[in-house]
């Protein structure tokens, strides 16, 4: 029987702000095997954790650190975190939002004494084509957006040399549980491919999704999903 990892999408974010130490920190309180944070370059070269790709209508990309500290004084950025979550013993799904940032968070990684237990992760192919080539060794994930048949998502992660694929299909149907079923799980998986599912709070859908038996799943509630997954372990 697998036990999908618990994954904390921006850290415990139902609560607490995304891609925050809060949300961190609670996450690891709430039982979460991993955490996905979102990571981009600034003008200067630091990697930040942050969603989105602007603040007011300055893009990241445009600002110097010190610009964005002055506006966001809490703002994480990537090395910090990697050596937190060694101390913490919690695992990282950290995704490129820019691709831009592909060549500096590979080597940031790869570079962290913490990179066996972190996954790269992004919606866009070829930098995680980037990130191999560059640093072999690392985990990626291919995230998609679209719902794709089987075949055409093992075509997608072989042109990307991925290790394994993210579905996000949370928004793709009302029930998004029903686009997947134990034969999909199982080519995927047949063919070499680790398998994330989208980010879901639900609970009832959250249930149905433990049921599948994935690798993983994410949410921005990892304390309820801790639950349902030890929950369904432990059946008779």
């Amino acid at each position: 029987m697998s036990r999908p990892q618990v994954i904390a999408h921006r850290g415990s974010s139902a609560v607490h702000p995304d891609n925050s130490w809060a949300a961190f920190e609670a996450a690891v309180a709430e039982g979460a095997d991993s955490i996905e944070c979102d990571v981009q370059a600034t003008l200067d070269g630091v990697l930040v954790i942050r969603h989105d790709l602007t603040i007011g209508q300055a893009r990241i990309a445009d600002l110097g650190f010190p610009e964005i500290q002055s506006r966001v004084p809490d703002v994480v950025v990537l090395p910090e975190l990697l050596k937190w979550a060694e101390d913490a013993r919690i695992d990282l799904l950290v995704e490129i939002k820019d691709p831009d940032a592909a060549t500096a968070v590979a080597a940031t990684v790869a570079a962290s004494r913490w990179r066996e237990a972190v996954v790269v992760g992004s919606f866009h192919g070829p930098s995680l084509a980037q990130v191999k080539a560059q640093a072999a060794q690392l985990r990626t994930s291919f995230m998609l957006g679209s719902v794709m048949a089987v075949a055409d998502i093992v075509h997608s992660a072989a042109t990307y040399q991925v290790d394994s694929v993210h579905l996000c299909w949370e928004s793709r149907a009302p029930r998004p549980h029903r686009l997947l079923d134990h034969d999909v799980i199982g080519k995927l998986r047949r063919a070499g491919l680790g398998i994330t599912l989208w980010h879901e709070e639900r609970e009832d859908e959250l249930r149905e999704l433990v049921g599948l038996q994935p690798d993983a799943i994410c949410t921005n509630t990892p304390a309820a999903l801790r639950q349902i997954v030890d929950a369904f372990a432990n059946r008779p």
